[in-house]
């Protein structure tokens, strides 16, 4: 699934502008004026969408976003199937910082109206006429403001001066490891989608935050994935140095949002996904492997073998029979080496 980028003004609710939720940064204009088109980018319309913006214009001009980048044919007014991130200047001053996402949307090339029949009485309300992102309520998530954490760098190869950055097609790798971590997190879906605007402004802050915090596999995800875990990485170098100590000839293909991939002579490659792990979290951990190889295998259209390593010896059958019953391998450190069970 393609992804954009996108740098809007913060707030905590983008739920329409008060006294204590004006919008912040952003631009000259909302700076200078006091509101933004982007205020209402989190409320579920009664139409089942929610509708983003973004600024385009510059100068007298209003740009288009070239959707062929992303996989959109040139000449279409739109694109299906796109993940939206979403980002601003965290309270209104650098670092710029991911607030939410919509998954699955529609983005449009040029600028859409509502003309005069606004999607809800807050965008009536705010005035706010246009749009250029549209996805389903149940796939748009708001960050509670304490969990904006994934903070962007700045410079060649990160989003520059323009709202909108075709993040996978950085050739800077601190800015691909960002943009993997950020998709992963996603990808995890850990935290619900917005409902109602109520839930958005008052409880969304207090009860989904709590109620994460009380599932042991989102306090697994938010400690291991929400972040690159240093464990991960070792883990990972560990088990490739291993690969090249039992193989002559072991490739390592350019990956797609997978942890790694290798392809020994004369074999099909293996897509591999690497989880840090202890006896507690070894189930979650696989679960969670589960759900990005899956989606993997949908978008990438991945019909080789697939191999889940984690930290921890899988001794559990129950364990051992999630993976290989769903189709995917497991490994783990054995004897200054790897163990490797694939499904029979």
């Amino acid at each position: 699934m393609p992804v954009l980028f996108c740098n809007i003004s913060w707030m905590k609710y983008y739920a329409g502008r008060t006294q204590k939720d004006p919008p912040l940064g952003g631009g000259g204009f909302p700076r200078t004026e006091g509101y933004c088109g982007e205020e209402c980018n989190f409320i579920p319309c009664g139409d089942g969408f929610v509708y983003g913006h973004f600024e385009t214009i510059k100068g007298e001009e209003d740009r288009q976003v070239r959707i062929e980048r992303l996989g959109g044919q040139i000449g279409d007014e739109y694109i299906d199937g796109v993940d939206i991130v979403w980002t601003a200047p965290t309270k209104g001053n650098d670092p710029r910082t991911v607030v939410g996402w919509s998954r699955n949307a529609r983005l449009y090339r040029h600028r859409q109206l509502f003309g005069n029949d606004p999607p809800s009485d807050q965008h009536r309300k705010d005035e706010i006429r246009s749009f250029r992102v549209r996805a389903r309520s149940e796939d748009v998530v708001l960050l509670p403001v304490k969990d904006r954490s994934m903070d962007l760098g700045r410079g060649a190869g990160w989003s520059g001066q323009a709202s909108w950055w075709y993040a996978e097609r950085t050739n800077d790798p601190n800015a691909a490891e960002f943009v993997r971590m950020v998709l992963n997190t996603i990808e995890a879906g850990t935290l619900p989608p917005i409902t109602t605007k109520l839930r958005n402004r008052k409880a969304g802050k207090n009860k989904r935050s709590g109620a994460a915090a009380r599932d042991p596999y989102q306090r697994y995800v938010r400690k291991y994935e929400v972040t690159i875990h240093p464990r991960h990485d070792k883990l990972q170098a560990s088990f490739a140095a291993f690969l090249r100590r039992s193989h002559s000839k072991v490739d390592f293909p350019v990956c797609h949002r997978d942890d790694l991939r290798y392809q020994v002579k004369g074999e099909a490659a293996v897509m591999v996904e690497v989880k840090p792990t202890d006896p507690a979290s070894l189930r979650y951990a696989i679960r969670a492997a589960i759900g990005q190889l899956l989606d993997y295998r949908q978008h990438q259209r991945w019909t080789d073998r697939q191999l889940i390593v984690v930290e921890t010896e899988v001794s559990n059958a129950d364990d051992l029979g999630l993976a290989h019953e769903n189709g995917f391998g497991i490994a783990w450190p054995s004897k200054g080496g790897f163990m490797i069970k694939w499904p029979s």
